[in-house]
């Protein structure tokens, strides 16, 4: 590796970055306990160099190492940003319950990396939540690799009038149908609020107004939620009573048409790809007979199929 003709000289920066890299790339591949050990020491050095392009460097080489020293591996992640992001961001050195008290001790830079990592679990997702600002939570719950499963109820509590922070969340289809509906009164309420405030509209207008925007939230999940998600909504409307035509129809008539062919899938019991495939045939006698397997009658029928196809050309706008 050619780490002797160095040691105990003065390098130069330039010298020490070239280091750095060799430092770097030599921890990554697997070596005995002796040599990764006075490697490690040479490698701490560097993590302490005056230079911060040293520092950088050797942070840069490290992110894909599997195995470091604690002491190494904190000192590069309390680095300042330039150095420790692209480290934080991938470092795979770190296990879920360090990451966690590094995004509560850490600075906000630190947590937006932590945050943008290509795995969040749900116990650094919730540091970030309880410690972050806006910033840092955003490109949390902007992660489809962030398990929010801990977080959610603070992001909501913490920054349920952040609008942009509400909007991400309502892109995300991992969310449970009881969040769902917390999340579409926090978007409907704060457009009523914004209204009345900023633009002098009455309370009548202004609640009439965001109960259009909640439609149009809950209709915005829809279009992206998983099929897990969108079926624990479908049972949850089936128990109650409200999985009718006519909610179908308009649903489906303003482009919800995953929500509508879950729906007849879940209500005719028969697999998804089937369903789309038939829906999307232009066979009405085949048509008829799904939804009439749904429980739908026969004056029911055209109504829903006219919903259907006006949704189809909306979503496909």
């Amino acid at each position: 590796m050619g780490l002797k003709s160095t040691q105990g000289a003065d390098p130069t920066h330039l010298e020490k970055i070239v280091l750095a890299r060799k430092v770097g790339r030599f921890l990554i591949d697997r070596h005995t306990d002796e040599e990764r050990l006075v490697v490690e020491q040479v490698a701490m050095k560097l993590a302490q160099d005056l230079n911060m392009e040293v520092r950088r460097t050797l942070a840069f080489e490290l992110r894909s190492a599997k195995c470091l020293s604690r002491d190494l591996a904190e000192r590069i992640a309390r680095d300042v940003e330039e150095v420790s992001s692209s480290f934080l961001a991938n470092a795979e050195v770190f296990e879920d319950e360090d990451l966690a008290i590094l995004a509560r001790s850490l600075r906000e830079s630190a947590r937006i990396a932590i945050a943008r990592r290509p795995r969040v679990p749900d116990i650094v997702s919730l540091a970030i939540a309880e410690a972050g600002t806006e910033r840092s939570v955003i490109f949390l719950v902007r992660n489809p690799g962030a398990d929010l499963s801990l977080a959610i109820e603070e992001v909501l509590d913490r920054f349920g009038s952040e609008h942009a922070i509400m909007e991400s969340l309502g892109k995300r289809g991992d969310l449970p149908l009881s969040v769902i509906y917390r999340l579409i009164d926090r978007v409907s309420a704060a457009c009523r609020v914004a209204l009345v405030r900023e633009y002098g509209l009455n309370d009548a207008v202004a609640e009439e107004l965001g109960e259009r925007t909640k439609a149009h939230s809950f209709l915005h999940w829809a279009k992206g939620a998983s099929y897990g998600a969108l079926n624990c909504y479908i049972r949850h409307m089936e128990q109650h009573g409200a999985m009718t035509d006519r909610f179908l129809a308009d649903i489906a008539a303003r482009g919800g048409i995953r929500l509508f062919e879950k729906a007849v899938a879940y209500k005719s019991g028969i697999d998804i790809e089937a369903v789309k495939a038939v829906l999307r045939s232009k066979c009405g006698a085949r048509q008829q007979k799904l939804l009439n397997k749904c429980g739908f009658g026969n004056e029911e029928v055209p109504r829903l199929l006219r919903a259907y196809s006006a949704g189809l050309k909306l979503s496909n706008k």
